[in-house]
């Protein structure tokens, strides 16, 4: 199925050039193969609701175009963004808009509130370091044990991470995924250019959570 460009606002068409097009035309057609997709206004979304506090939750990202995803069954729905990342230079300033990168994120309602928490993946020069460790909230789980994590709660974390979501996370295929919960509402997403791979491991990750 294709992307029809022109149900988008048509400013928001000179954002990307023809090549960027059809890389969204691409990962549109091949979600759409596994869930039910629909382009809305990024204000019928929950990213206001998420960005309450009056930061952008991608800090330095600018969402540009939103899809309501669900499931063919209709019993799973989240939110994926199409953002671009602002670069910035070695003295803090911007660069040219030319230079700017596409990237995926999503955002999913959760049942429960569990306050804030953010999850990443240890790199192998952080646990070198060691200067996560008195971060982390300790889980006997020891596959678990990679993660660098913050929360605002610890028994709100631990409630979050059981061992069913601690698996998902632990299993993804990436990592250079960033995750955040504010509340009841999380934010998941991949710290590199879109594609067509990013895009389905992002929407199967977001599904599963």
């Amino acid at each position: 199925m294709d992307l029809d460009l022109r149900k988008l606002n048509s400013t928001k068409l000179f954002d990307f050039s023809k090549e960027e097009e059809q890389l969204i035309t691409d990962v549109y057609d091949e979600i759409f193969k596994i869930y039910n997709i629909s382009v809305i206004n990024i204000e019928d979304s929950n990213y206001n609701q998420f960005n309450l506090e009056g930061k952008n939750p991608y800090s330095l990202f600018t969402p540009k175009i939103c899809y309501f995803i669900t499931d063919k069954n209709k019993e799973n729905s989240f939110y994926l963004f199409i953002v671009t990342k602002i670069e910035k230079t070695i003295r803090g300033g911007y660069l040219p808009p030319q230079l700017e990168t596409l990237q995926i994120w999503g955002l999913k309602r959760l049942d429960e509130d569990f306050g804030f928490i953010s999850i990443n993946k240890k790199k192998w020069t952080d646990k070198i370091a060691g200067i996560f460790n008195s971060f982390n909230i300790n889980f006997k789980d020891r596959n678990f044990k990679d993660f660098y994590i913050l929360g605002s709660n610890q028994f709100k974390t631990t409630a979050f991470l059981n061992s069913e979501r601690r698996e998902i996370i632990r299993s993804f295929p990436d990592e250079d995924f960033k995750l955040e919960v504010k509340r009841n509402i999380l934010s998941f997403g991949l710290t590199k250019e879109l594609s067509i791979n990013n895009a389905l491991m992002v929407s199967k990750f977001l599904k599963e959570i």
